[in-house]
């Protein structure tokens, strides 16, 4: 798998959330399977960036994964830099090694229900590895989210299917590790560096005949 023990900064991200799921054509690298066309579902809630953007990326991870953790920067970082160009789709693919992984990405699409899956999502890459239930509600009472509704959605494991429908589109899309990343389909595994990241976005955008600013 892709792994490391490195442990990387905050990532702070705030977006106004959508409730609607829809299906985005996904365009598969040159020399990938057959499996050309294939859609991601994709959650509005869990992207971020405009939907009109000319590039999408989108990220295959899970909340346990160090490595996972320490890609947020340099997205973070790249997200900045082509504002307005990039759009980023997160989609849940929780290791089975990892036994907070699916519960802690449960508990981000609860947050979603109240319009902060982004927030939630920070925390759990702040705290990680702390994903206990107790340590879920806490994350979730910090952000003002109401105990009551928001434990049922955990408890209930509401959005467990959900989360696993990410984990066979992963594998559909040959999918084996985290973090795993699709450039306008441009396929990048493991961690990547800022430098990396930024020169897959512009190879994207001039492959598409996007002007540099």
């Amino acid at each position: 798998m892709y792994y490391t023990r490195a442990i990387a900064k905050r990532v702070v991200a705030l977006v106004l959330l959508a409730t609607a799921t829809t299906v985005i054509p996904f365009v598969w690298a040159s020399g990938a399977p057959a499996q050309t066309g294939a859609p991601f579902t994709i959650d509005p809630a869990m992207t971020k960036g405009p939907t009109d953007a000319p590039v999408t990326i989108v990220e295959f991870s899970d909340y346990q994964c160090p490595a996972c953790r320490r890609a947020q920067q340099a997205l973070s970082v790249v997200l900045g830099e082509f504002a307005g160009r990039v759009r980023l789709v997160y989609k849940d693919f929780p290791l089975r090694f990892h036994a907070g992984a699916e519960p802690a990405a449960v508990a981000a699409r609860c947050a979603a229900e109240h319009g902060r899956f982004w927030e939630y999502h920070d925390f759990l890459w702040i705290t990680q590895p702390a994903f206990a239930r107790d340590d879920l509600l806490l994350y979730a009472a910090r952000l003002g989210l109401p105990r009551e509704a928001f434990a049922g959605c955990l408890d209930t494991g509401r959005y467990r299917a959900a989360v696993a429908g990410d984990v066979r589109e992963g594998h559909a899309a040959g999918v084996t590790g985290t973090p795993t990343f699709f450039v306008n389909g441009r396929r990048m595994v493991g961690i990547q560096s800022i430098e990396t990241f930024r020169e897959a976005v512009q190879d994207a955008l001039d492959d598409l005949g996007v002007k540099r600013p």
